[in-house]
């Protein structure tokens, strides 16, 4: 059996055609009780018939699911399907029977599951039970009546040209089935290949923007070390050389650490932790710069909460955006530092400095790294706060762009042992 015919087999399933084998049986049966004014009441044995088939097909249902070779239940079902109607008029004892009637099923079972040769097969077979009714009600002596023989020669007509169409339209679609499978399949491949080589791409630009960053400083190293060693300059330039390349090497080193903590893999191990006692830590480590600068931070907390996530991570991540909002603000202002509780249980770290509104041009380029609107900079302190963020299942995200108010909010979702294992997707925390 080939591939196409499997899969038309999981659309049309062996449970859905017990069901209908059911339901038709089901009602033939209701119809023989409901018109018992006008025709006798079937006899025990037909109602025990009736109720074992009932009885097979409701286990067909239940258990040929499991199954992955549905022909194993179609040919014995066809087969059964076949000598039922026959078996259920001869019971019935009624000449003019309408079980007959539901000979068209195991014709359209085979035109699912066969061949059409096994098809137009099983349709002349219902048909040659159709003649055999009527003599056997003439009890095959002469004559035989000339409507019966012709009603009996429509319903081969009539076999055929069903089971004929059915098993054409069943060819269709599974020709149909295979060219969308095989399109599928070859829009996978396609896909795969663009990530791979999107992926390839993605490391080409950020090992260019790598070379870029260290080709740099290693060439003002290499000048200043030259110039320190010439005998031509005086000992107060050798001595101004030498600190130009120290500090050009602890710039490198800086580089080095950036880019290894933002290469490094964003999920580490996680634990509970109290987020205003993470908070007030790195603020107090942004002080002296804040002082620096004579900025002042202000921090408020709205009662206290518990995350989940990686400790130092977290640490970097909201160092970074502190640092970010110092280095953009005027002297002399105040840098917000808010802790508040958001809806659908998560925590909101936000860090609201005053300055120019970041340029539109820039703004969806933030989080990129190696894109510094900076002089000096290297680009990578808010691209590690997103990746470590997201490594703790959260969010960091540009909340307000205006002028003189800039605001970049934390999302953390709350420790799982207080509010349950279900922790739902950012998405919805930041929609809209």
């Amino acid at each position: 059996m080939n591939q196409r015919t499997i899969s038309t087999h999981r659309i049309v399933g062996r449970s859905m055609i017990g069901a209908v084998y059911l339901v038709v049986l089901v009602v033939f049966f209701g119809v023989q009780l409901i018109f018992i004014k006008f025709l006798p009441f079937p006899p025990l044995s037909v109602v025990v018939l009736v109720a074992i088939t009932c009885c097979a097909r409701i286990l067909e249902i239940g258990f040929a699911r499991n199954t992955l070779n549905a022909r194993t239940f179609a040919l014995p079902s066809i087969v059964w399907s076949l000598l039922l109607p026959l078996f259920l008029a001869i019971l019935t004892g009624q000449p003019d029977t309408h079980y007959l009637g539901m000979s068209i099923l195991p014709i359209l079972e085979a035109a699912i599951y066969f061949s059409l040769t096994t098809t137009i097969l099983v349709a002349l077979s219902a048909s040659a039970i159709s003649v055999f009714w009527v003599a056997f009600v003439a009890h095959f002596h002469a004559p035989i009546l000339l409507g019966e023989m012709l009603e009996s020669t429509t319903l081969i007509l009539v076999y055929l040209a069903v089971g004929g169409l059915t098993w054409l339209l069943i060819n269709i679609l599974r020709e149909r089935e295979g060219e969308l499978r095989q399109k599928l399949e070859d829009l996978r491949q396609t896909r795969t290949k663009l990530i791979e080589e999107e992926k390839l791409a993605a490391v080409g630009r950020l090992a260019s923007a790598v070379a870029h960053e260290i080709r740099n400083p290693v060439a003002i190293i290499a000048s200043a070390l030259e110039a320190s060693s010439s005998t031509f300059l005086s000992p107060a330039e050798r001595d101004e050389m030498s600190k130009i390349a120290s500090s050009e090497s602890k710039r490198l080193e800086s580089l080095t650490t950036d880019f290894l903590s933002y290469a490094s893999p964003a999920k580490a191990s996680l634990e509970k932790l109290e987020a205003s006692l993470l908070l007030g830590y790195v603020v107090s480590i942004a002080q002296p710069q804040a002082h620096a600068k004579n900025l002042e931070l202000s921090l408020n907390i709205d009662g206290p909460g518990y995350i989940y996530g990686n400790e130092s991570h977290l640490q970097q991540a909201i160092l970074n955006v502190m640092k970010n909002a110092i280095e953009a603000s005027p002297s002399g202002r105040t840098i917000r530092v808010s802790l508040n509780r958001e809806p659908a249980d998560y925590l909101a770290i936000k860090i609201e400095n005053s300055g120019p509104a970041i340029p539109d041009r820039i703004v969806s380029h933030i989080f990129e790294p190696f894109f510094t609107n900076k002089v000096g900079g290297t680009g990578l302190g808010l691209a590690i706060a997103k990746k470590f963020v997201e490594g703790c299942d959260g969010k960091l995200l540009l909340e307000r762009n205006d002028s003189d108010h800039i605001v970049f909010t934390i999302l953390l979702p709350l420790n799982k042992c207080e509010h349950g294992e279900g922790r739902q997707g950012l998405s919805e925390v930041t929609r809209g």
